[in-house]
């Protein structure tokens, strides 16, 4: 009987270190896909800063005043705005 169980732990051994061997390629492996993910991810976050500044800076009111002076644009007088209250039926669409 004791050289059976000395057999088995000696076929088993080989099994556990290809086992433990496995997994921590497997680990390597995902830890670099998390590295370069992360990287992505900076990436990301950099540009949509930017994408974030320059919609401030396009969006300011000097600009946009300037732009429209600029073009002979100007204010609507009062008297020529048009202030459009919408239907209180609870419809969607036109009313008409």
């Amino acid at each position: 009987m004791k050289k059976a169980e000395f057999v088995l732990l000696v076929a088993t051994l080989p099994v556990f270190l290809l086992g433990t061997v496995w997994q921590t390629s497997r680990y390597a492996a995902l830890a670099a896909d998390a590295h370069r993910i992360e990287a992505s991810q900076e990436e990301w976050v950099d540009q949509n800063q930017k994408l974030v500044g320059s919609i401030a800076v396009l969006s300011s009111r000097e600009r946009i005043a300037a732009l429209a002076m600029k073009l002979g644009l100007v204010k609507a007088a009062p008297e020529r705005r048009v202030h459009v209250v919408p239907a209180r039926g609870g419809r969607g669409g036109s009313d008409g």
